[in-house]
């Protein structure tokens, strides 16, 4: 039960989509993605990053280099080295969303597929020319929040020039901001990036806003001494 539809696959790749137990969520995602970068195009160290405005932080390859965003939500465009010729690439970006505000945190599961799922990244991808969405999956995690993670093949020059492309990328709501992490690289390479792609993913992490007791942590005041309050000029006596 515990480990009940834990993965789910996209055009071949296994995505984590935990259905149950969503406080294991985030370790467990983390957990997997972490061994797959063992098997990571080149041996780096890495490099932990975080955004000064929103608190998001995640980590990638000290021989990777920031680059200028392209988008007005872009918080951080991070490039490969240029010897690989393969043009690998991930960007981070974070935007406010109060519409959900009024639901509690604990229906989150539920309102993620309406807000962030397939519909919004066919919007998502309308950037690119030629675009296959390949597969979408929600359930699944980014960070602290329950989010939806995207593979698809487009045309696109991202810091380098015009050509055929694929990519995964990972949304999701928390609190008030909604935070994309996509990562692609040439249609050719695109396997040989993938493992170390989902490794920059699964290491997003965000400002906790959330307590994991949604009611507050109050002591069990059932077990207090109770109280007595005799009525004046008669002989009832009330207890609390």
């Amino acid at each position: 039960m515990l480990f009940l539809n834990l993965w789910t696959t996209i055009w071949g790749i296994e995505i984590f989509a935990p259905q149950v137990f969503p406080m294991i969520k985030r370790l467990a995602f983390l957990t997997a993605l972490m061994t797959f970068a063992t098997f990571a195009p080149a041996k780096a160290d890495y490099f932990v990053w975080e955004d000064p405005k929103s608190g998001l932080t995640l980590s990638y390859p000290d021989t990777w280099r920031m680059v200028s965003q392209r988008q007005p939500d872009e918080v951080l465009s991070i490039i490969a080295p240029s010897s690989t010729g393969e043009d690998a690439v991930c960007r981070v970006r974070v935007k406010d969303d109060k519409r959900f505000l009024i639901y509690p945190p604990q229906l989150a599961d539920d309102v993620q597929p309406v807000a962030y799922g397939e519909e919004f990244w066919r919007r998502y991808l309308n950037e690119y020319d030629n675009v296959s969405l390949y597969g979408t999956t929600s359930n699944s995690g980014l960070g602290r929040g329950f989010g939806s993670f995207s593979v698809a093949g487009y045309d696109a020059a991202l810091f380098s020039s015009y050509g055929k492309r694929r990519g995964i990328a990972a949304a999701a709501l928390y609190f008030d901001k909604v935070y994309v992490t996509d990562c692609s690289a040439r249609a050719e390479a695109f396997e040989k990036w993938q493992p170390l792609f989902l490794s920059v993913i699964g290491s997003v992490d965000f400002k906790k806003a959330h307590h994991e007791l949604w009611t507050g942590d109050y002591r069990n005041f059932l077990n207090d001494p109770g109280l007595q309050f005799k009525w004046p000029m008669k002989d009832a006596v009330n207890r609390y």
